[in-house]
Order: structure tokens, then sequence, then C-alpha cells
């Protein structure tokens, strides 16, 4: 008889997620208990996932470095195979990044991937066969801390609030750390969850990308595919999810507000062949809606990813390939004529500003900035070994020196002149080759008609003192 009730007792064990048998009850979140009253904390959500990678062999946890707050971000995985190496998982798994909490504001992310994560740990719902969900609980904690009663008004800081701009510049610490993450997971698919404001239509959910074109073939799939499915699937009351409400509908983003830059979340993780969308609820709408249409939406997008595995697998493989062969590429477009055709705005652009592709890069030493920003992109670098001349292809702006600081782009475009010159090389300047992965990263921020701050921000200060108020480029290009 105790042989029998040992035996039984170890086939218990053996067949529960959980050795510690925690009641499903105690993973109720904030949110549920307010019954949508309002959102959790900072300290409350990240409690909540310690307290479920406890618990679940299928939820891991890990600390990750540090933010503008002092504290870290964390990194949340979610693997039915209880597998959290990251390279394992890339052999035979989708990898899905959810990120959320991007300002102070966008807090129904935060909420929705708590129940998301619970209801995969605890097998409430289809458990997807070839995908692991990944995520940043808040991104941006000071401005979550800012809401909480207790701190509210009470914060003063020069930090920037919004990231959502940063990811290419990384001037905050948040970003820094985002970057080491977004390089770890090497994710297939990114979603960023916001919230939009503004007059916009109530029963709708909004979604935004980097400019269509920027994407190459995997423009065709998210609008001929990945954005009618899930529009369909948000579009159908769901019974499982008790919404009670009128059917959703998911819309492009207002024109105002256009396509994503590429030094937004999305727009940063495009240029690493990743597949970025920003999901928006309407700020206007209750909160208890809001989280509810956010669930469903992450819901359904992870089941997309996980039914397109393949698909989306050959078209990112497909896509890396073309952009190693590219010669010319195009760092901007205009807009040429937009006609909205519900559920997705279709746009029409043409190039603006096209460059031919440099063989490599030179960079001086004394760019520290824009070496530690290559760096930690995993940016393949190579010095030189001693001092020597070179003939490189260089761009030179003529402008007065007290006017270089408030040039707009517009205006270094027209002085920007490109000629072949020959320049001195010191011992330990970096040559840096474009045709490795992060070949668009190196087109976006080296190049001075690229659309994000990076080279007014890191190079622009940095030029010596004109000869006639003629400026040179500090970056160099060798065969152009």
């Amino acid at each position: 008889m105790k042989i029998i009730k040992i035996l039984s007792l170890v086939t218990l064990f053996a067949s529960c997620d959980t050795p510690l048998f925690t009641p499903e009850e105690d993973f109720i979140t904030p949110f549920e208990l307010t019954d949508g009253g309002g959102g959790t904390s900072y300290e409350e959500t990240i409690d909540f996932y310690k307290k479920l990678a406890t618990n679940y062999s299928s939820v891991s946890l890990k600390t990750m470095s540090t933010t503008d707050s002092g504290l870290p971000l964390y990194l949340v995985i979610f693997n039915s195979d209880g597998i959290f190496d990251f390279n394992r998982i890339r052999k035979n798994k989708m990898i899905l990044f959810i990120t959320n909490g991007m300002n102070e504001k966008a807090r129904e992310g935060v909420d929705a991937t708590m129940q998301l994560m619970r209801n995969l740990a605890q097998k409430q719902i289809e458990i997807p066969a070839h995908t692991v969900v990944v995520t940043i609980p808040i991104m941006n904690y000071l401005g979550q801390m800012e809401q909480e009663a207790l701190f509210k008004g009470q914060i003063n800081t020069f930090l920037e609030r919004n990231l959502n701009e940063d990811f290419i510049e990384n001037k905050s610490l948040n970003t820094r750390s985002f970057v080491e993450i977004f390089h770890q997971v090497n994710p297939h698919f990114l979603v960023d969850t916001y919230s939009l404001a503004g007059d916009v239509p109530s029963q709708s959910l909004f979604y935004q990308t980097i400019i269509p074109e920027k994407l190459g073939k995997v423009k065709y799939y998210l609008e001929e595919n990945f954005i009618p499915q899930l529009s369909d699937s948000l579009a159908k009351r769901s019974v499982e999810d008790s919404l009670g409400r009128a059917s959703r509908k998911l819309l492009a983003y207002p024109s105002a507000q256009s396509f994503a830059s590429t030094a937004s979340i999305v727009g940063y993780a495009s240029l690493w062949n990743t597949i970025g969308i920003q999901v928006a609820s309407r700020m206007k709408n209750p909160y208890k809606n809001r989280v509810e249409d956010m669930y469903n939406a992450l819901k359904n997008i992870l089941l997309l990813v996980d039914s397109h595995k393949e698909l989306i697998e050959n078209l990112q493989d497909l896509e890396g390939k073309e952009m190693i062969k590219q010669q010319k590429y195009i760092l901007s477009y205009r807009l040429v004529s937009a006609k909205d055709s519900l559920p997705i705005e279709k746009t029409l652009y043409e190039p603006k500003d096209t460059i031919a592709i440099a063989k490599s890069y030179v960079i001086p030493q004394l760019l520290t900035k824009v070496i530690d920003n290559l760096k930690r992109n995993h940016i393949e670098l190579h010095r030189f070994e001693k001092d020597s001349l070179l003939s490189v292809y260089a761009y030179t702006l003529k402008a007065p020196k007290d006017s270089l600081s408030v040039l707009t782009k517009e205006a270094i475009e027209k002085k920007m002149t490109l000629k072949k010159q020959k320049i001195a090389i010191r011992k330990g300047d970096i040559w840096v080759l474009t045709g490795q992965k992060g070949r668009k990263y190196l087109l976006e921020t080296l190049e001075p008609y690229s659309e994000n701050g990076f080279m007014k921000t890191n190079m622009l200060p940095l030029l010596p003192t004109p000869k006639d108020s003629l400026w040179i480029y500090p970056i160099f290009s060798i065969e152009k």
C-alpha cells in the first residue's frame, strides 16, 4: 500500500507543470482583481512574473542591463519545451518579441501581456507548437512610476520619457539595454504595444509599420496575408475573451502619424530583417476595453506567427540574401498619393534619396560614440594597423561655422557634395565592411542622407574647424 501511494505521488509530480502546486487563483492580475478599474504597478508586474517563473517550468525570467531609473530591464520567456537558450530555440522555433510600456500612457499592453503569458503557462489557451513568446514587461519604468499615486507629480527628470525615437541614437540607458536584449533574442517578429491619442474611431485597433517600400518582399506578406487575417480575427466577436461588444476593426494609423521611422523600435527591428509592427488601442476608450482588445490582438498575432512559420522564415532568408547583393539602397521616400482602403491604407511612394552602397566605411577612432553604437549592435569592425594615405569618397558640406548646428536635413542635403580624395588614416582607425548582417543598420546610421538623428548627434559636433566654411563629413566610404 505504501509503495502504491509513493508511486501515485511521483506520477502526480511528473504530470504537473509546477512542483509547487501554487493555486491558479494566485495568478489573478491586479487588473482582473479590480475588474479592469486600473493598471498594474511596476512592482506588481515584476513580482507577478517572478512568481510565474518560479511555479511554471515553461516560463523564465531574466534580469538584463540597467536603465536610466537605476533598475534593470527584465526579459520573460515562454517556451512550452522549457528551453530558454535562444541559439537552441532558433533552430526549430519562431520567436515573437512583445515590448510594452514605451511611455507612461501605454499601459494596456503591460496588463494584456501578463494575462497572455499566464494563460500560456497554465495552458488555458492554445499553445503554439512552433513559437516562443518573449516580452519586456515594461520598457520605461520612470514613465510608469510617474503615473502611480505615490510619485505622481513628484519626479522631475531631464531624461527622455518617450523612448520611441531613440533606438538608433541610444541616448538613454533604456534603449542601450534594449539593443543588447534584441541581439540576444534575435526575433523573427516584434510587436510593440501602444496607446493612440486623438480623434480616431472608437471601435478599432490600429497598426503601424515602417514605409512598406522599405520592407522588401515582407511588404506583400503583411499587406496580403498577415494584416487581412489579423483584421478578420479581430472583427469576430470572441466568446473566449468575453468581450461582449461590437466587433473590432484593425486600421492603419491615421495619415497624420503615418509610418514609423527607422529610429523607432519598429523601424529599428526592420533593419535586422525582423518583421516589426506597432499595435495601438484608442486612448479615450475605457481602460478595461483597451486591455481586452490588446490581449485579443496579441493572442491572434501569436497564432498567425505560429501558423506562418515556414512562410516567414523563407521570406526573411530570401530578403537577407537579396540585401547583401544590392548595389543601391533607398534611404528615404516621398509620398506620391494615398488612398484609404480599410483595413489597409494603400499608399504610393517613390524614392527620394538613393545611394550607391559602399563596400566599406572608414571611421576615425575619435568618433567613440559611433563606434560604441556599432559594437553594441554586433557590427564586425577592423582596425588599421598603421598610419597611411587612403583614396576614399568623402562628403563635403559648405556652410558657415555658426550655422552648422541648426541646419535642417533638407539644408544639409542641398549643400552636401560627394567627391573622391585622399585622406590620412591613423593607426587604430576603424574599417567596416558592409557585406554583413548589419548592412541596413550601417547604411541608415553612417550615411548623411539618412532620416534619423544619428549623424547630427554623433558626427557634426566633432567636425574640425573648416577652411573657407567647407566641412568634411567624418565618415568615408570606399568604392561607392
